[in-house]
């Protein structure tokens, strides 16, 4: 997960831009919401991060249509949108989850329960499918009355290290459990949003399953650094080393970082336990 910058451009204008590429009534229906929209627009710059506070803006039926058109049947001016929203390096990668590559916009307040919104720069994320399809029209944990999901155009990633990951090795696995603590210092609503976002985005088998498989592509490393005379100090050294890279480029709570420090540390792992996670065996047909 990451923050994103903002996107630049005036909303207002990109929603009379796409309303003159309507026909009618969609058009005539989209003016008539005009006034309401851009009302709600202001109300959202003015509340962000806390948006899940907004009342939803009153649209007549054809009106909240009408909106939902606006964003679902692309004209020339939603599809140049589209592509400013995904045009930034850091969008390319989703922020919700920081493992997969951007290929839809979330409604950060959904469309269905906020049509207002629907073509709202501001509201519109770019995210991967498995994320925009997990967040669905959830907004607050009705328990604890917290938002479910950083925002990551408003709310910044804490550089306290909140993620974790705890390190078993069997003879035949490697077992990676990743969680979220609250650090010393962090409110306890803002670990309940990290946690949340966490957990609804199924983040703990994601990073898992990823990890694994990055792991299995670094064995063959793995065994250079050992054999070479360096032993377990030299694959921990280099597992370190990555970790840093990593962290400058992406913060301590890059899952990269997170898991290869505790690789690092894990004594049994660096001295020969790499070999858990060895690729298995391919014949010469390409057969495992």
């Amino acid at each position: 997960m990451h923050s994103i910058t903002p996107p630049d451009m005036d909303s207002e204008d990109v929603f009379d831009n796409i309303t003159a590429a309507k026909r009618q009534p969609t058009r005539r229906r989209l003016e008539a919401a005009r006034r309401r929209v851009v009302v709600a627009y202001g109300m959202y710059e003015n509340a962000a991060p806390s948006v899940e506070s907004l009342v939803p803006a009153t649209v007549t039926n054809v009106q909240r249509k009408a909106l939902h058109h606006a964003y679902s049947v692309e004209t020339a001016p939603m599809l140049d949108l589209r592509e400013k929203l995904n045009e930034p390096v850091m969008a390319a990668r989703c922020p919700f989850c920081g493992i997969s590559e951007s290929g839809t916009l979330d409604h950060y307040l959904p469309k269905e329960l906020y049509p207002e919104f629907s073509i709202f720069s501001l509201n519109l994320v770019p995210s991967c499918a498995k994320c925009n399809t997990r967040k669905r029209t959830l907004i607050v944990d009705e328990d604890t009355d917290v938002r479910l999901f950083l925002h990551p155009y408003f709310d910044d990633i804490p550089n306290q290290t909140f993620l974790t990951v705890r390190v078993r090795l069997r003879q035949d696995a490697l077992l990676l459990e990743f969680r979220v603590r609250r650090p010393v210092g962090m409110s306890q609503a803002r670990y309940l949003q990290l946690r949340s976002h966490f957990k609804q985005l199924d983040l703990a088998s994601r990073y898992r399953k990823l990890s694994l498989v990055e792991l299995r592509g670094r064995h063959g490393g793995f065994v250079r650094f050992y054999q070479n005379g360096g032993g377990s100090a030299r694959v921990a050294a280099e597992l370190e080393a990555e970790a840093d890279d990593y962290e400058a480029a992406h913060g301590p709570n890059f899952w990269r970082v997170i898991l290869y420090r505790a690789l690092a540390a894990h004594n049994g792992f660096c001295d020969g336990g790499f070999d858990v996670v060895k690729p298995p065996q391919v014949d010469g047909a390409g057969q495992e």
